[in-house]
């Protein structure tokens, strides 16, 4: 009995195969999309020496992205970590499991609910992926920015506490204050922030590290150009250039 006929019988003949091109099998089964679509699951020969490959050639990311885009450095670390947790590795947008023959059945069911859990990455609540922007910049501070002294949660004013930085840079005459923004309302918050220290004629250099330009509205981007002196369109720019923003300013 091949893998495929062995495959068929464990599923109690339930499922059957099409050959989309030679040596490339595709998995015709029981596992549906939410709109009753069928998941893609492909099998072929792997590249490693006796074992198969249980793969989408690419199916599952495309099909997310009519409705999700992973565009951000939070959304894609979610996406890490789901296809981590089901044992899935990725390959420029290809998923695949490599198994060995008598685990095929095992690695579809695996491959099957890692899809499944990839494809309904879209009904992830706003708030937990907002809430890891906050969570990836503090970490990125505290651990490769740590010899620049950064202080959280800083009071640019001592006793004012409605006004407050994420955090602070060298609390010299001159300090670069930073604030995480990931939507309208911490962009209006940083901007009342840094107006509020400019007219009580603070000496300081307002950044701002934003999870997305599209997370703002025309207006608010106006209003927090206009009080900040240095503006990361997104965190993974923030880990390329922030140090050596950081030393120019701070000599």
């Amino acid at each position: 009995m091949n893998a495929l006929e062995e495959l068929k019988h464990q599923f109690n003949d339930r499922v059957s195969f099409r050959e989309k091109r030679p040596g490339i099998t595709q998995l015709v089964a029981p596992f549906y999309h939410e709109d009753g679509d069928m998941l893609d699951i492909f099998i072929e020969k792997s590249p490693s020496k006796n074992k198969l490959r249980v793969c989408d050639h690419g199916m599952t990311l495309m099909r997310l992205s009519y409705s999700y885009e992973l565009n951000t450095s939070n959304k894609e670390r979610i996406f890490q970590k789901i296809i981590a947790e089901n044992g899935v590795n990725e390959d420029n947008g290809n998923l695949f499991i490599d198994t060995v023959k008598g685990s095929l059945y095992v690695a579809i069911l695996q491959f099957a609910q890692a899809i499944a859990k990839v494809s309904n990455m879209r009904h992830w609540r706003r708030e937990v992926v907002r809430n890891l922007f906050f969570e990836d910049l503090e970490t990125y501070v505290e651990t490769e920015m740590a010899s620049y002294h950064p202080q959280k949660s800083y009071q640019p004013i001592s006793g004012d506490a409605d006004h407050i930085v994420d955090f602070c840079f060298n609390s010299r005459p001159r300090p670069v204050y930073l604030i995480g923004v990931n939507n309208e309302r911490t962009a209006r918050l940083a901007t009342i922030t840094y107006q509020h220290l400019i007219i009580k004629k603070q000496h300081f250099v307002g950044t701002v590290v934003l999870e997305s330009t599209d997370a703002l509205g025309k207006r608010d981007w106006n209003r927090l150009l206009s009080a900040v002196d240095k503006t990361f369109p997104s965190l993974d720019d923030f880990r390329e250039h922030g140090k050596e923003y950081l030393n120019r300013e701070l000599v």
